[in-house]
């Protein structure tokens, strides 16, 4: 037991862990307090302080408002005393694996009362409603800490709860009787394994990454859709002896703005993907299947199909128009009939979670404003709890219904690709990503707005590629209040986001740590670290995962501390691993035998060149088209090191055995590039990821971060093969065939080098 005591006035001293310091009196002492690292290294290796005004912003975005320095001192205070004034932590962790009783810190004001006379009434209650009641004698409690506080005692001690809890999420009420005094106080309790969902006997798996808006065929409408999807899933599944099928995120996008990343909402799905023509109400309305046989139809769907890239404001006037008429059938054939269908949507809509009604009504709000940012809207209408809010609801009941059929075909179709997923021996089903953050404009920034961080956006700081850091312009989540509102937003985020699929990827893992603030309108170079509470995130994560039985991989690109590795393994993610990054200091790439287990690995991603173009340059021909190099010779700098880096990668495949003798060719070809994968299925990391675009030999990538709309087509490429000729093509089923052995440990040589 630690016994100290404290007398704490605005002009008094402080005591801290039993030594006496003077009170922390300026804006970096409390900053450091709440979790801002006001100093910090950035991508060069050089440490960076940030002014006193980036602090201020920053601060502020987390709730907390200083105008002057007795605003500091008060802060600084508040935060000191609340160590000893809050009576039980607003969240508490639990792991049941490890088959010890729940215990807790509790503080006390005892002032008079003695610890034989606390009574602790303690409830906890379940998801379900059900309640667990017990009774804790004072005397029964383990003392930790005692202190004085202007003349209070107060004492720290530990509770413990007799019996065990199961996995799940747990509301405590606590009633203290100290004498004639009852102190009344809530927490809540994430009960979580300490681990995230791995398969038993998890063996070496593959999947296939998928950009499904750049899928061509004659059926689809101008835009990969999920009628694709499932003829790849069947044919990946059933014919390649794939695990599982990798998509970008399939959000509902920010208006006027096309990356996957930058979401309106990553708790609804974007209608663009909807295979219409499965639609029930299309199959039964005669008037929809004459409109679609007609010439001028059949033409516009041809057009769309043909473009050189995907044109998503034409298409979803399209899909959007014929959804306006799918949904009046569906009123007419099966709500005004009250059908099997129409209760089940009717179902659908009355169990929906709260986040769906307001996702809904902001479309709705969205359309009545035309299209204005909602904080541009009237200020009763930016408050989704306000009164006007409720009354636009009532009054537009019918077009807020039309959103949630909308999302209720999304669903109906996601489960579909569920069962095919099934039916196909797709194992590990789909694979699904989840953005960092949101955009500032969208859905959940408008719903969660409490629980997000209002001045500052995200980024990174500057690196070598980057000298002023990066703004990615979203919103993240403010850990004070998200931890104040039990963490609400993350836990139906990371909920929804598994509901379809046995994979979820979370991007920038590193934000389950601390994430890099922007101010508003500020380059990374203002920019600071603000730290999470990492443990109830990840708590969090865990627990969801094991319920959906959905595996998680970190993507933990970049400089990641040793530390962080180790906790983000240890928590049961899949590190993720990309060829082109795997190197030594000397360049050379890593060996297959280098890489862990415990991670995904491919060869490049969405953000990086393609194979064949990465060995043929064009990420740098692209960027010196879109002005990306600063000077000039930082394009040669970068050509010469490729070429460096083309002949590491040649000379590793020759040492694993993959290349022959023969010269290093100067295009990669299909061959080579079922090489390099090859080279990769030999890895004893769990998951390989074979990227669509190297499958088909593409050269130019889905995104070049940094680079102007007029600059590059980023999220808008399409893949130059149809789909019904690549799904055919025995060249890729022999690949396919390659690192299936490879990955099973059976390697046919004869096979592989043919």
């Amino acid at each position: 037991m630690v016994k100290v005591e404290e007398k704490l006035s605005m002009d008094s001293k402080t005591f801290k862990n039993g030594s006496m310091t003077p009170p922390p009196q300026n804006l970096r002492a409390l900053a450091e307090m709440v979790g801002v690292e006001w100093e910090y290294i950035d991508g060069r290796g050089q440490s960076r302080q940030a002014t006193d005004e980036s602090l201020r912003i920053v601060l502020r975005a987390l709730g907390i408002d200083i105008q002057s320095e007795r605003d500091i001192q008060r802060e600084c205070e508040k935060i000191t005393t609340g160590r000893w004034s809050q009576v039980v932590d607003p969240v508490l962790l639990y792991y049941p694996e490890t088959r010890t009783p729940f215990c807790f810190p509790v503080v006390l004001p005892l002032g008079n009362c003695v610890l034989e006379q606390v009574v602790l009434e303690c409830q906890m209650k379940n998801e379900q409603g059900k309640i667990r009641r017990f009774t804790i004698q004072g005397a029964s409690c383990v003392v930790l800490e005692e202190t004085i506080i202007q003349g209070i005692g107060y004492t720290r001690m530990q509770v413990t709860l007799p019996g065990r809890f199961r996995l799940g999420y747990y509301e405590m009420s606590l009633a203290i009787k100290l004498g004639s005094r009852v102190l009344n106080v809530e927490s809540f309790v994430i009960a979580a394994p300490q681990r995230c969902y791995l398969p038993p006997r998890a063996k070496k798996e593959w999947g296939i990454g998928v950009q499904l808006y750049s899928i061509r065929s004659r059926d689809n409408w101008g835009i990969g859709d999920f009628r694709d999807l499932e003829r790849i899933m069947k044919t990946a599944g059933k014919t390649w002896k794939a695990a599982t099928i990798g998509l970008q995120p399939l959000h509902s996008l920010t208006p006027g703005l096309r990356s996957p990343y930058s979401p309106s909402s990553r708790l609804s799905w974007n209608p663009l993907y909807l295979n219409i023509e499965q639609v029930a109400e299309w199959r039964s309305s005669p008037k929809l299947q004459r409109l679609s046989r007609t010439k001028k139809f059949q033409a516009t769907l041809q057009e769309y199909r043909s473009g050189q890239f995907v044109e998503y404001d034409r298409v979803e006037g399209l899909k959007m128009s014929i959804l306006e008429d799918l949904y009046r059938v569906f009123k007419r054939q099966h709500l005004q009939q009250r059908t099997r269908r129409g209760k089940v949507f009717l179902s659908f809509v009355q169990q929906s979670p709260n986040f769906l009604t307001r996702f809904c009504t902001f479309q709705a709000l969205t359309e009545f404003f035309n299209g204005e940012a909602w904080r541009a809207w009237p200020a009763d209408f930016q408050d989704p709890t306000s009164l006007g809010v409720e009354r636009f609801q009532k009054s537009k009941v019918d077009r807020i219904q039309f959103y949630y059929y909308v999302q209720w075909l999304c669903e109906l179709q996601l489960t579909r690709l569920d069962r095919v997923a099934q039916t196909s021996s797709l194992g590990l089903g789909l694979y699904h990503d989840l953005p960092v953050g949101i955009h500032p404009d969208g859905a959940d920034a408008w719903s969660f707005q409490g629980q997000l961080a209002q001045e500052a956006t995200i980024g990174a700081p500057p690196d070598a590629f980057n000298l002023e850091g990066q703004n990615w312009g979203l919103l993240a989540p403010n850990p004070r209040t998200l931890r104040r509102h039990r963490y609400e937003f993350f836990r139906q985020t990371v909920s929804q986001n598994m509901r379809h699929g046995g994979v979820l990827r979370i991007d920038h893992a590193l934000g389950l740590f601390r994430m890099f603030w922007v101010p508003f309108g500020r380059s990374g170079q203002d920019g600071l670290y603000v730290k999470t509470y990492v443990d109830e995130m990840l708590a969090v994560l865990a627990l969801e995962s094991v319920r959906h039985k959905v595996m998680v991989v970190g993507e933990d690109l970049g400089t990641v501390l040793p530390a962080i590795q180790q906790k983000l393994e240890g928590a049961g993610l899949l590190s993720y691993r990309l060829l082109l990054f795997e190197r030594e200091g000397d360049g050379a790439f890593h060996l297959p035998h280098q890489f862990p287990g415990q991670a995904l690995v491919s060869a490049t991603t969405h953000d990086l060149p393609t194979l064949k173009g990465y060995w043929a340059g064009r990420d740098i021909e692209v960027k010196e088209d879109a002005n990306l190099y600063p000077m000039p010779e930082d394009k040669i700098r970068d050509a010469e090191n490729r070429q460096d880096a083309r002949r590491q990668l040649w000379e590793s495949l020759c040492r694993a055995g993959i290349a022959g003798p023969e010269t290093m060719p100067a295009a990669l070809s299909s061959e080579m590039a079922m090489r390099v994968y090859q080279y990769l299925a030999r890895t004893p990391s769990q998951l390989l990821m074979v990227q669509l675009e190297d499958l088909l030999g593409e050269l130019d990538t889905p995104n070049l971060p940094g680079a102007q709309d007029s600059a590059y087509p980023s999220w808008r490429v399409r893949l130059n093969g149809s789909l019904n000729g690549w799904l055919k093509n025995p060249a890729n089923a022999r690949f396919a065939q390659v690192v299936t052995r490879e990955r099973r440990g059976r390697r046919n040589r004869a096979l592989a080098l043919a």
